[in-house]
């Protein structure tokens, strides 16, 4: 079994740095061309690629973490804790995949929901939504209780990602370039997501600082998003507008 988790893990990390180079291609090409819409489909079907393999690593990881990671109970004097850690980590994975889903879903459907939220309504988007709530609600608690700083960090992302899908996919009164803003929020969204995760679980042994600079890593994709998001949508409504 250990097995194939690995090959999931290769398979999971092959796709993911794929998506983190192919979703710079699409923000930068010109809204609605070609060459946007193929980098956007492309991005798109590397994160569920992503999604995929990160779900089943982590089911595996809670339903079986002695099967999944037999080394780690080996000279192991408490597997009780060893377990916990294990499972623990399967749950942020999750988490984690089940953002990326959202948001990456979120950001296609939008397109076609534009003015009229019908397309964002479907009971798949809304219920992987109210999902994703309820698990950034217990992730952040968790954070809270252990003092995990992933969780700490991506509780709240969670929550903030289906609040504002939530609020706009019920909003009765919506401006001409609102689904533009939310379409880039969507996109983008995963791409924090893509690149906090591998500051976090990847890049965290390439960039061996600690303390307050690890932590500065962590937040930056978040920081650089947010201004992204900002400068596109300000791009585009005035190309709207024009």
């Amino acid at each position: 079994m250990d097995i194939i988790f690995k090959i999931m893990l290769a398979g999971h990390i092959s796709v993911g740095i794929c998506a983190l180079f192919l979703f710079w291609f699409p923000a930068y090409s010109k809204k609605g061309s070609p060459r946007h819409k193929k980098f956007g489909n492309w991005y798109t079907l590397s994160m569920y690629g992503v999604v995929i393999t990160g779900m089943a690593m982590a089911l595996l990881s809670i339903a079986i973490p002695e099967w999944v990671k037999p080394e780690a109970f080996v000279d192991s004097v408490n597997k009780a804790e060893v377990r916990e850690g294990i499972v623990r980590f399967a749950l942020l994975l999750f988490h984690l995949s089940l953002l990326t889903l959202v948001s990456v879903r979120y950001g296609k459907l939008v397109l076609k929901a534009k003015l009229d939220q019908q397309s964002i309504k479907g009971p798949f988007q809304l219920f992987i939504t109210f999902v994703l709530l309820v698990s950034g609600a217990l992730i952040l608690w968790f954070g809270i209780v252990t003092g995990h700083i992933l969780m700490l960090v991506f509780g709240p992302l969670g929550l903030f990602i289906s609040i504002t899908n939530l609020h706009f996919t019920f909003k009765r009164h919506i401006k001409k370039t609102d689904w533009l803003v939310e379409h880039l929020g969507g996109y983008i969204g995963s791409g924090i997501a893509a690149y906090t995760a591998f500051i976090a679980f990847g890049g965290r042994h390439i960039f061996t600082s600690t303390g307050f600079m690890q932590i500065m890593f962590w937040v930056a994709p978040g920081l650089v998003g947010v201004i992204f998001i900002s400068v596109l949508s300000r791009k585009y409504t005035n190309e709207t507008k024009g």
